[in-house]
């Protein structure tokens, strides 16, 4: 408890005292008055009051000259709150009236005119307590939980504030941020602050964030070029002078791209992720573990065709004039009129699930009704091999269910070069028939990004989505390099997979020979062989029969359903072609490089990791992280040990006495501290003096 004759080095410090007395007690605090010298205008005298203090009159501020001093009555920093809180929500209340909504409750503070109080003033050197008073007219507040909404013991201590800096920076909402301080506390009711201050505290970070404009994305871009010289980026300005569209990429995508990957792109520009309202438009690649990894992404005004072919040949520029061999997008018509332009020798598909998601509604119906039309359209779609084989299909299909004039079925037929599989047999969407790789990464998006978000801070956050990428191939490398592969059979030609395939490319190849058991083999000719289903379905290539060509002596090998030229690998039908003949290996030409793990000659980690301090690696995570996360750790022990500490007296007597050794121990250390420096700066005092005297002899001399 405070007393008279206690003193304080600052003002400060004495308030803080004052205030942790007053949440043991069970009261708020505020500061009613204070006096300044006329001479310096600095603080004289401070009067600390209870919070119920008066009776809630509005601020009042007199002053007058008294001996020489100046005396401000400044009726409470509470009151100037509760003022400014009160014309905010009168504004508030107009706008809402305005907007026919209901008109807030608002509640005041009740006051008791408490006398209790503690005045300081400055006596020589030190903050000195002149009087102190420590009845209330009113109740105490005794349970701890309730504590933290008494207004001078609200808010986030700096620690914890850190803390809860990094948790916003993962996108965490302030729920889930409550949740984990929950655990740390031991319980939601001991945490010394609300849901509601941590929203309020995530607001001013939206507030210093929020504005920060193009320039300062630009020079963090130069930055990164800085440390990354293959670090490409580019912006254009329209006729304000306003940055109109954005792009930028580093240089492990660039790398990756030029070398193995340029085989297959999904784009995509659904995702709006900022507050201007730009759509983020990424450039989605696959790598050698069948991973979704990121080729570039931009950010532009208008989906207009001109700003697509901007961006299309910057990605170009990018990528040193090499353009996708295949690419897949939504049915945007000026991004397919774009893609013609400037990839004009680009294989350009439609996503299928986006064109049946529209149609749905209306030939999804009809569907429903008649099993068997719905077991022919199916595999019409997905079990045709050729166009013509399609148009075939579809012809009887039309034919004998009457569906000639039908309007859906009809556009749906006329748009059918753009999405049908039966179109794009010979070209490369390995395991892809839609625009997923894309769809999942705007799902990764939302996880790390909202709309609220400056382009910096999206672009600060890309790259947190660039290093998970590369945790998640660093995992995979490490499996498919020191993990033994699981075999369905013991058959030469699977054991031969498993070491020239990643793993997850394995598993792929594993599981489609799992299927050679589902066909018979029947020769018809010298070098063709016909592939009967054993079931009456196999799944991904339904009930037909298909037709293999082997030459052994060529190593020739090629099926109708081609496979090989849409996702890399051979089918099952080669492959039960070439356990009929004996072949015991894959031969070369048929297995892709992109596959294996020598699909880049550089590894894109090393490369991305090139410029990684060595003393960091070593050492660990930064040092301000590591301070958080001891806090972190020491608030979860302390709250578990504050439960079992307060159960009974025995157990908080052990706790106290702990507390005071530690704080004794810390103090001890502090002062040594403190002594080592000045023994330090005292040496380089006298070595300073030393070297001028040496210095004023030779000059002399």
């Amino acid at each position: 408890m405070p007393h008279n004759g206690m003193s304080f080095a600052t003002l400060d410090e004495a308030r803080e005292y004052y205030n942790s007395y007053a949440k043991r007690t069970g009261f708020s605090i505020r500061t009613n008055t204070s006096r300044r010298s006329a001479i310096t205008r600095e603080k004289q005298k401070v009067q600390f009051v209870c919070n119920k203090e008066g009776f809630g009159r509005k601020r009042r501020v007199a002053a007058q000259l008294v001996d020489g001093i100046t005396c401000y009555s400044d009726n409470d920093e509470a009151e100037e709150e509760d003022t400014a809180q009160e014309e905010e929500d009168e504004q508030v209340e107009k706008r809402k009236k305005f907007d026919g909504c209901k008109k807030r409750k608002r509640e005041k503070m009740l006051y008791t005119n408490c006398k209790a109080r503690m005045v300081v003033k400055i006596i020589g050197s030190r903050w000195q307590v002149i009087y102190f008073l420590a009845e209330h007219n009113h109740d105490l507040v005794v349970q701890p939980s309730l504590k933290k909404f008494l207004r001078s013991h609200r808010g986030i201590p700096k620690q914890e504030k850190d803390f809860i800096v990094l948790l916003h920076g993962c996108n965490l909402s302030t729920g889930r941020i409550m949740q984990l301080m929950s655990e740390f506390y031991g319980s939601a009711q001991l945490v010394p602050y609300d849901g509601k201050q941590v929203s309020n505290f995530r607001s001013t970070i939206h507030k210093t964030e929020k504005f920060k404009d193009m320039q300062e994305t630009l020079d963090y871009f130069r930055a990164l070029k800085e440390e990354d010289p293959e670090f490409f980026y580019k912006i254009k300005l329209d006729d304000n002078h306003r940055v109109e569209n954005l792009f930028w990429v580093d240089s492990a995508a660039r790398r990756a791209y030029k070398e193995a990957y340029n085989d297959c792109v999904s784009f995509d520009a659904t995702y709006m992720t900022n507050i201007y309202e730009m759509p983020c438009t990424p450039f989605i690649g696959i790598n050698r573990h069948c991973q979704t990894f990121q080729l570039g992404c931009a950010f532009i005004r208008n989906e207009k065709t001109t700003t697509y072919e901007w961006l299309f040949l910057t990605f170009l520029e990018a990528m040193d004039r090499k353009a996708p061999l295949n690419i897949i997008t939504d049915q945007d018509p000026a991004m397919r009129a774009a893609i013609c332009i400037v990839f004009p020798n680009t294989t350009h598909r439609n996503c299928r699930w986006h064109i049946m998601d529209k149609f749905s509604g209306t030939i999804g119906p009809i569907l429903a009704k008649n099993d068997e039309l719905n077991e022919e359209f199916v595999d019409c779609l997905n079990h045709t091999v050729s166009p013509e084989d399609f148009e075939s299909k579809w012809a009887t299909m039309v034919q004998k269910y009457g569906l000639e004039d039908n309007e859906h079925f009809q556009h749906l037929y006329h748009i059918r070069q753009s999405f049908i599989p039966a179109y794009y047999m010979h070209s490369f969407f390995p395991f892809l028939q839609s625009t997923q790789r894309s769809e999942g990464f705007n799902a990764l998006l939302k996880k790390y990004v909202n709309p609220n978000l400056s382009v910096l801070q999206f672009v600060r956050q890309y790259q947190k989505i660039q290093e998970k990428c590369l945790v998640a191939q660093d995992g995979q490398d490490f499996r498919t390099d020191e993990n033994e592969r699981r075999r369905w059979s013991r058959h030469p030609l699977e054991k031969h997979a498993s070491t020239v395939y990643t793993k997850n490319m394995f598993y792929r190849f594993s599981k489609e020979f799992e299927k050679t058991a589902e066909y018979d083999v029947k020769p018809v000719g010298q070098f063709q062989y016909w592939l009967e289903p054993n079931n009456s379905f196999v799944f991904g290539y339904g009930k037909r029969n298909y037709l293999v060509t082997a030459i052994e002596e060529d190593e020739s090998y090629c099926c109708e359903c081609s496979k090989f030229d849409r996702d890399g690998i051979i089918c099952c039908h080669i492959m039960r072609v070439m356990v009929r003949m004996g072949v015991k290996l894959i031969p070369e030409r048929y297995i892709l490089k992109r596959w294996t793990q020598q699909a880049i000659a550089s590894d894109t980690n090393q490369v991305q990791n090139v410029n990684a301090p060595v003393g960091l690696v070593a050492r660990g995570m930064p040092l301000t992280s590591e301070k958080t996360l001891r806090f972190t750790n020491a608030t979860t022990a302390f709250a578990a040990i504050a439960v079992e500490g307060c159960t009974n007296d025995e157990n908080y007597a052990i706790l106290e006495k702990h507390i005071k050794e530690m704080r004794s121990e810390f103090e001890e250390i502090k002062k040594r501290t403190m002594a080592n420096r000045q023994n330090t700066s005292g040496a380089e005092g006298g070595a300073t003096e030393v070297a001028c005297c040496i210095s004023h002899c030779r000059c002399s001399g």
